[in-house]
């Protein structure tokens, strides 16, 4: 592997240990003395730091060196767990996150003033003997007496591919060395394969040695605390064996252990004979337990299980799933055309052909499925990031905020769980800011002094949902009425019903913070989320209640890449409507269209006025039918808004496969992307969002009247 490949992998690698060690750190303060949550943090930043080394990254290297000497304290007890403590921690993870990214771009300025703080602020916690012994250690190892040393036989075997993750060998030795002296070191060759067989970025080696040193046992084991899960490690104190330096055992060593040091014959060749499996096996046997074809296979048994397990998981480049989604949308687009072919076959070849192109599709959906799971990961990595948000809030407010996640198994589309993480940061902010109060009015009001978020996915007919819920106060009905007047988006008698009330919250420049703080009350925000949410083809719903609390409600699809569409027919082109933006579609009659003066059409839907969009219009396409009781009016929604659009016909569900239009064309508005048809020809897909910005960016309609108010 070259440095290139190193420094990709020690990136990849390096930020996703500080994602779950900040993680880790927040949930040290909530539970204190954890002993395994805080060897889990002490082997990550050891991890971070051993490899960060191995790829020249010194100043790295030598800043997580500092964080690990005080994590040592806490893993010893000797440092107890506090809140100033963490901070400091978390912020030392914030300048190793920034470092990281310095590496990645291939260089650049560091904030040296704020490294120094940091280190400044990490060194307070160090006793001011152990800061002095760091530095003096190294310079005065002679003057120690003998008695005071202690001997570390060690046996080291690493797994064959510990070279591919970075991790250097020689530099566990080095470490070792720092800490006295190797005064036995045996290096074992005999897993070495033949000429052919050897690959140069595998490792044959097993290491035997013993160390002299003043160190603890505990220390000596930390060296390998990054190695230890994926490798066979066994470390003795046998400092009873030794006097004056010499190792006294030799005297009662066996016979090959005496050949194999002398190298007449390999370690292998002994542990073939003494093979503890082998002899349970043969006294088996000799017992009539069982048949050497059972002992047989039960190794041939346990060697194939090592071997899979070895090899159950992969990384793979995002690339490479990118242009296999790429592929099944092509297998997709090539099926449509084949049923669309059938469709003028001779009666007799269409009958011979249709099982051919069932199986054909059976085979597309199930790999389409395959490939969509292989591109799916769970929501919890993106959800666990938020516990360090909403510590951060809390403390700069003074607020008592426990964060409940569930629900952190649902999988969705990598793409958007990157593409979430924004939105989901400034709802919980925007939670903590607005919603929670502080502790002595949650007492006032008969609630706990801790207020609650909560952060839950799941499934629900082909969508996902995500909800952020918080039992704070909930929003003021009244405050956000006087503000749409006040930004003119309503008249003064205007009454919408809560629903359509609260999208005026998503309204760029809308907030009905009563001060700006530096987490909102600017009027950004919440437009912001509204635009993420949709560009992901999503919705977002509001739901709340005064005193109780507030919860939005977040719907998304599953995949990005393809969608279930209705194709519907507009002069001579064909348009596809995402399938789930559908409610239903109606032929209206001529009395149910009606015109509202300075407003627009509206169309009577089962008793309710829905505003009308033609689409022949929106997108200038000619059409003979222009009269509604002669076509179609397909009813959507957008969130929390339905309207109706005026179509020619409907010809039939089919999968799109989506294309972008901005990267093959251009950016056409009110469309979120272009299929390819059955028979060659390109439709475009409707953007509902964006469709619904189009047609009401200057209408004040107000969703949702009733047919006596419209009338």
């Amino acid at each position: 592997m070259d440095q290139s490949s190193l420094m990709e992998t020690f990136i990849t690698e390096a930020t996703e240990l500080l994602q779950d060690l900040e993680i880790d750190l927040v949930s040290l303060e909530d539970s204190g003395e954890d002993d395994e949550l805080i060897n889990r943090i002490f082997r990550a930043a050891h991890t971070i730091k051993g490899s960060a080394g191995v790829v020249g990254l010194t100043a790295l290297s030598d800043f997580t060196h500092s964080m690990e000497s005080v994590l040592d304290l806490v893993r010893d007890h000797k440092l107890v767990v506090t809140n100033d403590l963490v901070s400091v921690l978390l912020r030392a993870v914030d300048l190793l996150k920034e470092m990281i990214r310095v590496a990645s771009e291939g260089g650049g300025d560091i904030d040296e003033r704020e490294m120094q703080f940091v280190l400044t602020m990490l060194r307070r916690f160090l006793p001011a003997a152990s800061v002095q012994e760091s530095i003096t250690e190294k310079e005065v190892p002679e003057n120690r007496e003998e008695s005071k040393y202690a001997y570390f036989e060690i046996e080291l075997a690493l797994p064959e591919t510990i070279l591919e993750t970075g991790t250097d060998p020689l530099m566990l030795l080095r470490e070792l060395q720092d800490m006295g002296e190797i005064v036995e070191l045996e290096v074992t060759t005999q897993d070495t394969p033949d000429f052919h067989s050897l690959d140069i970025y595998k490792l044959y080696l097993r290491w035997h040695l013993v160390i002299r040193t003043r160190e603890l046992q505990s220390k000596v084991e930390n060296v390998f605390v990054f190695v230890q899960d994926s490798s066979q490690i066994a470390i003795e104190d046998v400092t009873r064996f030794f006097k004056d330096g010499v190792d006294l055992r030799v005297a009662d060593m066996k016979l090959g252990e005496i050949l194999t040091d002398k190298g007449l014959v390999s370690k292998k060749d002994i542990e073939e004979v003494l093979s503890s499996q082998q002899k349970i096996g043969e006294l088996l046997v000799q017992r009539g337990k069982v048949s050497e074809h059972d002992v047989r296979s039960a190794l041939e048994k346990q060697l194939k299980s090592r071997e899979i397990k070895k090899a159950s998981t992969i990384r793979v480049d995002t690339d490479k799933l990118d242009k296999l989604v790429n592929l099944v949308g092509e297998m997709v687009i090539a099926v449509a055309r084949v049923n669309q072919q059938q469709c003028s076959m001779l009666p007799g070849n269409k009958r011979s052909a249709q099982g051919a192109i069932e199986s054909l599709e059976r085979i597309s959906r199930d790999l389409q499925e395959q490939v969509m799971r292989v591109r799916m990961v769970p929501v919890e990595g993106l959800f666990s990031r938020f516990h360090r948000v909403i510590r951060d809030l809390a403390n700069d407010q003074h607020k008592l905020i426990r964060l409940e996640l569930s629900g952190t198994e649902t999988e969705l589309d990598k793409n958007v769980v990157e593409q979430l993480s924004d939105p989901l940061k400034h709802l919980i902010r925007n939670a903590i800011d607005h919603g929670v109060e502080l502790p002595e009015e949650r007492v006032n009001a008969g609630k706990a002094e801790e207020a609650t978020v909560k952060l839950c996915a799941y499934q629900q007919e082909g969508e996902i949902i995500i909800e952020i819920a918080d039992d704070g106060q909930g929003i003021d009905h009244k405050s956000v009425l006087k503000k749409a007047i006040e930004k003119g988006f309503i008249r003064n008698d205007d009454t919408p019903n809560e629903k359509a009330l609260y999208q005026f919250l998503f309204m760029p420049g809308f907030s009905t913070a009563k001060q700006v703080t530096e987490v909102s009350g600017r009027g950004v925000g919440l437009d912001v989320v509204k635009q993420n949410i949709d560009e992901l083809r999503g919705t977002i719903e509001v739901i709340s209640e005064v005193g109780k609390g507030t919860t939005f409600k977040i719907r998304l699809p599953l995949t990005l890449a393809i969608i279930d569409g209705m194709n519907v027919k507009v002069g001579e082109e064909i348009i596809t409507i995402p399938l789930l933006s559908i409610v239903e579609s109606i032929r209206p009659t001529k009395e149910a269209v009606k015109t509202v003066q300075g407003e627009g059409e509206v169309i009577d839907a089962r008793g309710e006025y829905l505003p009308l969009v033609r689409l022949h219009s929106v997108f200038g396409i000619e059409t003979d039918k222009t009269d509604p009781s002669e076509a179609l009016v397909v009813i959507v929604e957008s969130g929390q808004r339905r309207f109706g659009v005026l179509v020619d016909d409907m010809l039939g569900q089919q999968q799109a496969v989506i294309k972008s239009l901005e990267k093959n064309f251009h950016q056409v508005d009110g469309a979120s992307g272009a299929t390819i048809l059955g028979d060659g020809t390109v439709s475009l897909i409707l953007d509902i969002h964006g469709l619904e910005k189009m047609a009401f960016s200057s209408s004040q309609l107000d969703f949702g009247h009733r047919g006596s108010e419209a009338a």
